[in-house]
C-alpha cells in the first residue's frame, strides 16, 4: 500500500476478553500500538495527533457509564475523525435488554464500529478486531480525503490570478515564481527584486522518509534564490542562499513571520500591525553591487507563509522608484528618484505573498491529497481482496492492462480511434477506475463471493451424512423386522436369510455410493451435460423407504443447485454477484471528485456492459457505453481468463484467451477495434511473467513447425 495519512493506530484495551496479541499485514506503513489503559485517562486527553487513529475496546457498560464524557472527548477538535469503538460484551457481566437496546441505538452514530455479544470465541474476536481496524482506517481515510477536496475548492477560488498560473503545474514551476516576483515589482515599481524559497521544498522525494524528516528538523534553514529581476544595475547575492544565522533580514522574517520595510531617511515608516519598520541600519549586507554607481536606499521583504504558519520563502524588493520610467544608473538617480515603499504598496505586497503562500500550500495539498487517495485506493483494494482472496492482484493487473490499452489507443493511426487521444489526467482517471472497479464486492455476501462449487461445502457434507444415515436406518429396520419375525415364529436365524439381508443392504449402499459419486462430479462448476442432468433428476426422484416412512435423497435447494447449467452460481447468486457493479457505482458517486476525475463512477458502472445490450446492470448498448468502460471490459475478461490464482478454474493459455475474446468481439459483445489494438500492441503481455511469455513463444513456434 502506498503512504497513508495515518501512521499509527492505537488499540486501547479498556476491556481485554482474551490474552491480546495482534498482527495485521493488510495495512502497511501503519504501526499498531497495543495499549492497556484506564478509560478516564484516555478521554481526559485533549487533541489526538493528526496522523493517529484510536480503536477503543471496552464493555458496553463502560461506554454507557462514560457516555457524556466520551461525547465531549469526541467533540474536541477533530477527535471524532480519528476514533472508533468496539464494544465487547463480558460473559460474566451480560447486558440487560434495556442496555442492549440503548447500545444498538448508539451504534447508529457515536463512532461505534461494532457491538460483539456473547458467546464470543477467541478467533471470532480477533477477526472482528481486524475488521474494525480496517473499517476505522477506511472511514477516516475517506473523511480525510473529503475534507481535503473541500479545502482545495475553497482555496482555488481565493487564489485568483496566481491560481490560474498554477493550473496543472508544480508550485515550484519557474513561470509561477517569476509571475509572483514580476507582479510584486509591477505594483511597487521596485528597481530590483528577488524571490527565495526554502531549500527543503525542492526535495519532495525525501518527504515520505521519516528518517529524512528528522534530519530536516535539525538542518539549518536555507533560502535559495529562485528568481531575480533587475531593471537598472547588476546586483548579486554574496552567497547563493540566505539563512537566519548570517542574514539579519532572514532572521527577522523567520522569527517574527511578518514583513520588514526600511528606508534610508530620518523619518522611517510608522510601524503597522503586521509590519516591522526597522530603524536605520547597515542595509542589506547580503547583496553586492557597484558602490560607485549604486546604493540601497529602501527595501522591503515579506515572508511567504503557508496557512499552517510555516515560512516557505520570501520576497525581497529593493529601491522603490517614484516612477517606473526612471532607470537608476548613478548615485544621483537613487538620491532623487528612490522613495519608501508606501503603506498601499505594503498592503498589496502582503496580499500577494499571502496568495503565494496559499498557492504553495494548494500545490502541496494536491500532492498530499494524491498520496491520501492512493492510500485510500490501496486500502480499498486490500478490503476487496480480504473478502475475495482468490482474485488477489486482479485490480492492479486490470489497471496495468487498461492503462496500457489507453496508451496504445493514443498511438494508433488507423481505424475509428485514430483521432482519439487520452490526456495524462484521463489516463490517471482510467487507472483509478480500474483499481476501484470491483470495490462493490464489499457489499456482496462473502460465502457467495467465494463460492467455488454448486453446493456449499456444508451442503455436500449434509448429503453425505444423510446417505450414511439412510444406510444405517435401512439396515436397522431390515434387521429389526427380521428379528421380530423370528420371535413371532419362534425360529432361529439361518444363513440363507442373513445372506439375503446382506445382499439387500449392499445393493442399497452401492446405489447410494454411486449416487453420491455422481453428485460429486456434478458439483464441479463445469457445463452440465444432458446425461448428468438426467442422473440428477433420477437421484431427485429416488426415495428410500424405511418402514412406513419415505425419505427423499435431496432437498429442493440441493436439486436446484446441482441443476445449475454452467458455473457454480444459481440465478439468485449470480444476480447478487452482478450487483457488485451497482455497489461500486453507489460508493464511488459519493466521493466529491475533481472535474478531472468526475467520470470514474460512470466508467466503473459500464465495465460489465456489452455492445449488444447483453451486459449488466443497465443493458447499455454500443455508443451509450463509455470507451474507457469498453476497454476495461476487454482487460477484465482477459485477466479473469489467464489468472492462475482462482481455485475454481484453471488458467487459460494466452492464445486461447485471445481466441475467446475474438469470439466475443465477432459476436458483437466487445469492441472489435479496441480488441485489434489490444492484440497488435501485445497489451496482454504486460501482466504475464517471463515464464508465461516464453511458453507463449514456444507454443507459437511449435504450431508454426
Amino acid at each position: 500500500m502506498t503512504i497513508s495519512p495515518f501512521h499509527n493506530i492505537d488499540i486501547i484495551l479498556i476491556y481485554k476478553p482474551f490474552h491480546f496479541y495482534l498482527s495485521i499485514s493488510d495495512i502497511t506503513d501503519v504501526k499498531l500500538n497495543i495499549i492497556e489503559n484506564d478509560l478516564d485517562e484516555e478521554i481526559n486527553q485533549k487533541l489526538i495527533d493528526h496522523d493517529r487513529l484510536k480503536l477503543f475496546i471496552l464493555k458496553p457498560q463502560q461506554y454507557n457509564q462514560k457516555f457524556e464524557q466520551i461525547q465531549k472527548f469526541l467533540n474536541t477538535g477533530n477527535n471524532s475523525k480519528h476514533i472508533g469503538f468496539l464494544l465487547v460484551e463480558d460473559p460474566q457481566e451480560k447486558c440487560t435488554i434495556l442496555l442492549r437496546k440503548k447500545i444498538e441505538k448508539y451504534c447508529k452514530s457515536n463512532n461505534i464500529i461494532n457491538f460483539l455479544k456473547t458467546p464470543l470465541a477467541k478467533n471470532q474476536f480477533f477477526y472482528e478486531v481486524r475488521n474494525s481496524i480496517q473499517t476505522l482506517f477506511l472511514k477516516c481515510s475517506y473523511e480525510y480525503l473529503e475534507a481535503f477536496s473541500f479545502l482545495r475548492d475553497v482555496e482555488s477560488k481565493a487564489i485568483k490570478d496566481l491560481s490560474k498560473a498554477m493550473t496543472n503545474k508544480s508550485f515550484l514551476a519557474k513561470d509561477f515564481i517569476d509571475l509572483v516576483l514580476k507582479k510584486s515589482m509591477e505594483i511597487t515599481m521596485a528597481d530590483a527584486g528577488f524571490i527565495f524559497i526554502n531549500e527543503e521544498s525542492f526535495h519532495s522525494e525525501n518527504k515520505g522518509n521519516s528518517a529524512s524528516k528528522i534530519q530536516n528538523l535539525n538542518r539549518p534553514l536555507k533560502f535559495y534564490q529562485k528568481g531575480k529581476i533587475l531593471n537598472s544595475q547588476k546586483i548579486f547575492l554574496r552567497k547563493n542562499y540566505l539563512d537566519p544565522s548570517h542574514s539579519k533580514v532572514t532572521r527577522h522574517l523567520v522569527e517574527n513571520k511578518i514583513g520588514i520595510s526600511w528606508f534610508d531617511n530620518k523619518n522611517n515608516l510608522n510601524p503597522k500591525e503586521k509590519i516591522i519598520a526597522l530603524k536605520k541600519v547597515s542595509p542589506l549586507n547580503e547583496v553586492d553591487f557597484d558602490s560607485k554607481t549604486y546604493k540601497i536606499r529602501s527595501y522591503c521583504a515579506f515572508p511567504i507563509l503557508l496557512p499552517s504558519g510555516e515560512m516557505e520563502g520570501f520576497i525581497l524588493l529593493i529601491n522603490k522608484r517614484v516612477s517606473e520610467d526612471h532607470i537608476l544608473t548613478k548615485q544621483y538617480d537613487i538620491e532623487n528618484y528612490v522613495t519608501k515603499f508606501s503603506s498601499h504598496d505594503l498592503d498589496l505586497l502582503e496580499s500577494f505573498t499571502n496568495q503565494a503562500g496559499i498557492a504553495l500550500d494548494h500545490s502541496k495539498l494536491i500532492y498530499d491529497l494524491k498520496k491520501v487517495f492512493e492510500s485510500f485506493t490501496a486500502a480499498s483494494i486490500t478490503a476487496i481482496e480480504s473478502r475475495d482472496p482468490t482474485t488477489k492482484g486482479h485490480s492492479e493487473r486490470v489497471a496495468t492492462l487498461t492503462v496500457g490499452l489507453a496508451e496504445a489507443v493514443n498511438k494508433t493511426s488507423t481505424g475509428i480511434y485514430s483521432g482519439l487521444e487520452f490526456s495524462k489526467i484521463q489516463i490517471e482517471e482510467i487507472r483509478y477506475a480500474s483499481l476501484l472497479h470491483d470495490f462493490g464486492k464489499i457489499g456482496v455476501r462473502e460465502h457467495i463471493l467465494n463460492k467455488e462449487k454448486k453446493l456449499f461445502p456444508h451442503e455436500l457434507e449434509n448429503i453425505e451424512s444423510r446417505f450414511i444415515n439412510l444406510q444405517d436406518k435401512l439396515k436397522i429396520n431390515i434387521l429389526e423386522n427380521y428379528i421380530n419375525n423370528l420371535l413371532l415364529k419362534n425360529q432361529a436365524p439361518n444363513n440363507i436369510d442373513l445372506e439375503k439381508i446382506r445382499i439387500e443392504i449392499e445393493k442399497t449402499t452401492e446405489k447410494l455410493q454411486k449416487f453420491y459419486k455422481i453428485i460429486q462430479e456434478v458439483n464441479e462448476p463445469a457445463i452440465l451435460s444432458q446425461e448428468f442432468f438426467d442422473k440428477i433428476s433420477e437421484i431427485a426422484a429416488t426415495k428410500i423407504i424405511v418402514g412406513n416412512l419415505s425419505f427423499p435423497l435431496l432437498t429442493e435447494r440441493e436439486i436446484e443447485a446441482l441443476s445449475i447449467k454452467r458455473g457454480s452460481l444459481s440465478q439468485a447468486e449470480r444476480l447478487e454477484i452482478e450487483s457488485h457493479v451497482t455497489h461500486s457505482y453507489n460508493f464511488l458517486v459519493q466521493i466529491p471528485w475533481s472535474s478531472d476525475l468526475k467520470d470514474i463512477p460512470e466508467i466503473v458502472y459500464g465495465h460489465h456492459e456489452r455492445l449488444d445490450g447483453s451486459g449488466y446492470p443497465r443493458n447499455l448498448k454500443g455508443k451509450n457505453i463509455p470507451v474507457q468502460a469498453k476497454m476495461m471490459a476487454i482487460t477484465d475478461i482477459y485477466d479473469a481468463l489467464v489468472a492462475r490464482d482462482r481455485p475454481y478454474k484453471k488458467a487459460v493459455p494466452y492464445e486461447r484467451a485471445l481466441s475467446i475474446l475474438e469470439s466475443e468481439a465477432k459476436a458483437g459483445k466487445l469492441d472489435s477495434e479496441l480488441f485489434r489494438i489490444f492484440v497488435d500492441a501485445k497489451i496482454g503481455e504486460l501482466t504475464l511473467d517471463q515464464n508465461e511469455i516464453d511458453a507463449k513463444i514456444n507454443s507459437k513456434q511449435t504450431s508454426v513447425a
